[in-house]
């Protein structure tokens, strides 16, 4: 009996010993919450930062929305101020570090007196007349002020699935403004293109729903952080799309006066051309370039050292090349190595060994 009892007493005192563990360990202190930094921007330059509980809403913040001569306009998640990257500090929480993006408008502006121009392709009116050729200034294709704001200006024009297009200001390809440049855009009716490797901001804008849309851009020419470009479908393209038999121009003939320049995304801003070299007595033009994976290439129509809007892409390569090539909207080879490009004015084709 009283080994029995003996042995209740030890199973008691080990149950008490466990419920002293238990309760010990309830009463340890909680684990403290991770900290996170929001840093904020005024384009490429530091403002400052906060430090805050994640999950818990930001304090400190609102002396960086100052800024002597500048409206503040909000805080954005994307550098391009999409507004759908907009955010309200007043309620919105982190949970890992983040940066944040101020938009301050100039209250200042000086007047945009640069002509501005969609250039691009496509079954439409004004991308069949452009055909990527940036010096082309027919009213299809330019601008116009609308005269709601300052430096606000609108084009209309119908667009069809299948075309590419970007904006540019006089007529140049320095500081093109494509997909990343749009603050607003539905992804149901356009994608981005690619097509300049380095940015989205200089990406090919895609169109994948036809409709008749106007693109509306509103500049700074002191601070193009401050350009906005937004694109509203109106409706049903009013015109026809057109044919490829009514596309169809005279063919370029090839002269003595013609070259052959390429350019692709070995430069990030795609602002190097490379003329080919014509064979004496042939039609036939060719470069060797040594090449990472994945640069693309978009080979050009000159005459007399003008731009004669002619351009060759994938769509030109001979069937022998795509085994080398990545299939993609221009010239893009699949691996790094010494490439030999040869273009046959005549034809219109590319051919491409590795």
């Amino acid at each position: 009996m009283k080994k029995q009892l003996k042995k209740v007493f030890s199973v008691m005192a080990l149950c008490v010993a466990m419920m002293i563990s238990v309760t010990a360990c309830g009463k340890s202190e909680p684990t403290e919450k991770a900290e996170v930094t929001i840093t904020f921007m005024n384009g490429d330059a530091a403002l400052g930062s906060v430090t805050a509980v994640a999950g818990e809403v930001l304090t400190g913040y609102e002396r960086y929305e100052s800024q002597e001569g500048f409206e503040f306009l909000g805080w954005f998640e994307t550098p391009t101020f999409l507004e759908t990257s907009k955010v309200d500090l007043a309620t919105v929480t982190y949970e890992e570090d983040k940066t944040l993006y101020g938009s301050f408008k100039n209250t200042q502006v000086a007047e945009d007196t640069r002509p501005w121009s969609i250039v691009g392709t496509g079954k439409g009116e004004a991308l069949a007349l452009s055909n990527w050729n940036n010096a082309c200034e027919d009213d299809l294709v330019t601008f116009k002020l609308t005269g709601n704001a300052t430096n606000e200006f609108a084009i209309t024009v119908d667009l069809f699935a299948g075309d590419q297009f970007q904006v540019i200001h006089d007529h140049d390809w320095n500081d093109q403004r494509g997909y990343g440049w749009f603050t607003e855009i539905d992804a149901t009716q356009f994608e981005n293109g690619g097509g300049l490797g380095g940015s989205d901001k200089t990406s090919n804008v895609n169109v994948i729903m036809d409709g008749n849309y106007t693109i509306t851009l509103t500049t700074d020419p002191e601070n193009s952080l401050q350009d906005t470009m937004v694109i509203v479908r109106n409706g049903d393209p009013v015109a026809e799309p057109i044919s490829a038999e009514e596309a169809e121009e005279e063919p370029y003939i090839v002269s003595d006066k013609t070259q052959i320049v390429v350019k692709g995304s070995w430069v990030s801003d795609w602002s190097e051309n490379k003329e080919l070299t014509r064979a004496d007595g042939t039609n036939l033009y060719s470069i060797t370039m040594d090449l990472e994976a994945g640069t693309e290439l978009y080979f050009m129509v000159w005459d007399d050292g003008t731009d004669t809007g002619l351009g060759l892409k994938y769509e030109n390569v001979t069937e022998a090349s795509k085994a080398v090539l990545a299939e993609a909207y221009n010239v893009q080879v699949k691996d790094a190595g010494s490439y030999t490009f040869t273009v046959d004015a005549d034809a219109m084709t590319i051919d491409v060994t590795k």
